[in-house]
């Protein structure tokens, strides 16, 4: 079975749902893991969010904040999601049938796939748009060649699909090389601002009427909402990764630097500066006009490159969670994935509508990890103390003690749903307009605390007092283990 899994994709095609044993793990070591992460962040978007930061208003507010707001996003995520997968070797929408139900968990599912293929065919289009913004701005102007965008897209797609059929060996193999080269041109990008700018550099905003804001606490909370959102979208990412780990000790460290605080937050640093002294948030533009035609597009050539890297970790998570659903669990890896690329091949004639659509949805889908994190994070660390008892996650009957109500525990699906409401309350995650007290308190963060209160005292009036989810101190007859083995079903 090891060898299987080193080899080449046997295990994923086969079971990709089993749990994981600790001798078929991959990572074992610090830097290759928080590598890995930093695959995971530095992508074309990581620079496109640090060039929006400016506009916040202030620029030092809007990168603290935003740094502040990776942390909080990234280290409950952890909690909820990555320790348990790592401890029972599992994928996160496994762990998250002990809280919403062994059906229930179709709303995560839903979210997941949502994330992972929706970032997957925005990266194909930012990375075939992207090659043909750096051509048109060396040649000085010029519509875009819309054969160079279909074509470096599909490039993309089809070295996405030979790279994520290795299985995720091939993971730890692109971060080792691809990380550190990503940080090196950042570093160098950094280097060239300081050389032209000085220390001035620090000081340098957008010009006021470009600004979303003049109030400092209210540029610093979008800054923290902007950083916590990115942290929650490591929510979907989280399990599948953990699962894959060796040591309990490289749950949290790694991936708080390499997808946050370095993956995001360096890169975010660089680019909100860059954009500010170029006049412009897109990073095709002005990593040519800091670096020069010759060296700024080598660099930006690497950037978009790298983003293979990136969609090999968004196909991989795909990849597993949609195994959930049992047709797609009978076929061998490499035909899995690709059918999870198929539309990839529409997108890469239809780049522009992706970009414009697909960016629109996915701000409005990141809200539900708001929710699912406040549900999780409860359930697993509160109410179930850390425990979940693997033979029932795989069992899909009334047998099971994951049932709840017809297999769906309705109080986490409308404690998500609500989450939804919360954050949309006071913030609009398209046009960015606020409320009037979102300059105290954001919207990412009391949409998720105020989901995870609500769902502990439902869960405790209504749910842990029965029998149903198999909660300690329940009152019920039924013990928490059962002597007898369920029937178990993937």
């Amino acid at each position: 079975m090891i060898d299987d899994l080193k080899s080449g994709s046997g295990r994923e095609s086969l079971a990709g749902r089993l749990p994981v044993l600790p001798a078929e793990r991959i990572y074992d070591g610090y830097m290759s893991y928080m590598w890995t992460g930093v695959t995971f962040a530095a992508a074309t978007y990581a620079f496109l969010i640090g060039g929006a930061l400016p506009f916040v208003g202030n620029t030092k507010l809007g990168l603290a904040g935003y740094i502040v707001g990776l942390i909080v996003g990234i280290v409950p995520v952890q909690l909820a999601m990555g320790i348990p997968s790592f401890r029972s070797g599992i994928d996160g929408i496994d762990v998250s049938k002990s809280s919403f139900g062994t059906r229930g968990s179709i709303v995560p599912l839903f979210g997941v796939l949502a994330a992972s293929l929706g970032w997957t065919y925005v990266v194909f289009a930012m990375t075939g748009r992207g090659a043909a913004n750096v051509i048109q701005t060396v040649k000085g102007g010029g519509a875009p060649n819309e054969t160079m965008v279909v074509f470096v897209a599909i490039a993309m797609l089809l070295g996405t699909w030979i790279l994520a059929s290795k299985g995720p060996h091939m993971l730890e193999r692109l971060a080792d090389y691809i990380s550190p080269g990503h940080l090196i041109i950042t570093a160098l990008m950094l280097a060239l601002l300081f050389a032209k700018y000085g220390s001035g550099l620090w000081n340098m905003n957008v010009d006021p009427s470009k600004a979303l804001t003049s109030d400092p606490k209210t540029a610093f909370a979008y800054g923290v909402e902007f950083g916590f959102a990115n942290g929650l979208s490591w929510w979907p990412f989280s399990g599948g990764l953990s699962r894959l780990v060796k040591r309990r000790g490289l749950i949290m460290g790694p991936m708080v630097l390499g997808t946050g605080v370095i993956g995001s937050g360096f890169l975010a640093l660089v680019a909100s500066y860059a954009a500010v002294a170029a006049g412009t948030a897109d990073p095709t533009i002005w990593m040519i006009k800091i670096g020069g035609n010759y060296l700024g597009t080598a660099i930006m050539t690497f950037v978009l490159f790298a983003n293979v890297a990136t969609s090999v970790v968004l196909v991989y998570q795909a990849g597993v969670s949609i195994q959930q659903v049992r047709f797609f669990s009978t076929i061998k890896w490499p035909w899995l994935v690709a059918i999870i690329l198929s539309p990839g091949l529409w997108v890469s004639f239809h780049t522009r509508w992706t970009l414009d659509s697909t960016m629109t949805w996915l701000a409005y889908n990141g809200t539900i990890f708001s929710g699912l994190l406040a549900v999780t994070f409860v359930d697993y660390l509160i109410l179930r103390r850390e425990h979940i008892d693997i033979d029932h996650i795989f069992t899909r009957s009334s047998h099971g003690k994951y049932w709840f109500w017809g297999g769906v525990n309705w109080i986490a699906v409308v404690v998500c749903a609500g989450a939804v409401v919360l954050y949309l309350l006071p913030y609009n995650p398209i046009t960015l307009a606020v409320k009037p007290w979102f300059r105290y308190f954001g919207a990412g963060i009391p949409a998720t605390v105020v989901s995870g209160i609500g769902y502990y005292v439902l869960m405790r009036l209504f749910v842990v007092p029965s029998s149903r989810g198999h909660y300690p101190g329940e009152t019920g007859l039924r013990a928490v283990r059962n002597e007898d083995p369920p029937p178990l079903s993937l």
